[in-house]
């Protein structure tokens, strides 16, 4: 027998039991024990049977489809994130499909659209850095689709949202180039229009402020941290009269590609400039130097936001929360200069 040809009836035959007990079991209904949709899924995967997931789904309200839209999967902490989140959709049955938005808002409506045509009965996501409006995003909460955002998210959007505290993260890895011995310290961030780098720069300047270290003019710049961004401000820097002495970027591959630069331009790290980035890859144990890092618990932040959803999906009634997930410091030899310092980092004002 073909399996192409497999149908419901074949299924039925083979356990002895009716066409309608089959065809209800794997539609998931009430009115079947586990028992028997168990046997009857196990006798379709050993047949070779494929369920039209899509067209099943037009006979109840749920399709068992997460939808997840990121950025970039190649960075660490979305591929860190997309473990979690596939952990917790994986253990409650459901099936996760995976889309970036390489930082397009244009691609991340398409997704928006695509997930809506695959009747998600849900999605995640964490925003391109274009994503200065969220109309896309309004639509699918209008049509019912429970909504949660992780990282980079927008504060006007009523749903659940699972973040770090970017202010404190840029704190204290300011605070550490300080107490590193740094007295010109710089910043390389990203588009201010987005919450989440205009947090990271403010975070960064209070530090100084905080230590009454100056903020010297240039010395915080807003790009979109593109390699030819990560160039220019690098020149820029450098060709002052006195240039940074420790750069703290807000991603990242932004301190890998500066660490290349750096050594293309005859800079020692960190004897000429300490370098510590909000974002740990783990390449940066392995680089040399090894880069510090503001580590974020991509892991943990997507299978939090996972059962959020879940639990959204199962009660629209739930009530929608603020996640604020912990920061962790890592001090590798970027930073390890011998004029180091001790400055206590300070807490996050009131």
């Amino acid at each position: 027998m073909s399996k192409k040809n497999i149908t419901i009836n074949d299924i039925a035959r083979s356990l002895n039991i009716a066409p309608s007990t089959v065809s209800r079991a794997l539609n998931d209904s009430r009115r079947i024990s586990e028992a028997t949709r168990q046997k009857v899924r196990q006798k379709a995967r050993e047949l070779g049977y494929e369920l039209n997931l899509i067209a099943s789904s037009l006979s109840k309200d749920r399709t068992g489809t997460i939808g997840l839209v990121i950025p970039n999967i190649s960075q660490s902490f979305f591929s860190q994130s997309v473990s979690g989140i596939e952990a917790v959709t994986r253990e409650n049955n459901c099936r996760l499909i995976i889309a970036q938005s390489n930082e397009s808002l244009e691609r991340e409506k398409d997704i928006l659209r695509m997930f809506q045509s695959y009747r998600v009965d849900g999605v995640i996501a964490s925003l391109s850095i274009e994503s200065n409006e969220i109309s896309h995003f309004k639509e699918l909460q209008d049509k019912g689709i429970p909504l949660v955002l992780f990282d980079r998210v927008h504060y006007g959007l009523d749903c659940t949202k699972v973040v770090v505290d970017n202010y404190e993260g840029a704190f204290k890895a300011a605070s550490h180039l300080i107490s590193s011995g740094c007295r010109r310290p710089a910043h390389l961030g990203g588009p201010l229009k987005n919450r989440l780098f205009r947090e990271r720069a403010d975070g960064f300047a209070e530090a100084l402020a905080r230590h009454d270290v100056p903020l010297l003019p240039n010395f915080l710049l807003s790009t979109d941290l593109t390699p030819t961004d990560v160039q220019d401000a690098m020149r820029l820097w450098m060709n002052q009269p006195k240039p940074p002495d420790g750069i703290f970027t807000a991603s990242a591959s932004t301190g890998l590609l500066l660490t290349r630069i750096a050594r293309n331009m005859q800079i020692r790290i960190p004897d000429d400039l300490a370098l510590i980035t909000f974002g740990n890859e783990p390449c940066h144990e392995y680089t040399v130097p090894s880069l510090s890092a503001i580590d974020m618990p991509g892991n943990e932040m997507g299978g939090t936001a996972a059962e959020h959803l879940l639990r959204a999906i199962s009660n629209p009634k739930t009530e929608k929360k603020l996640v604020i997930k912990p920061l962790q410091l890592y001090i590798r030899n970027s930073t390890l200069r011998k004029s180091m310092t001790h400055v206590a980092d300070r807490p996050h004002p009131g």
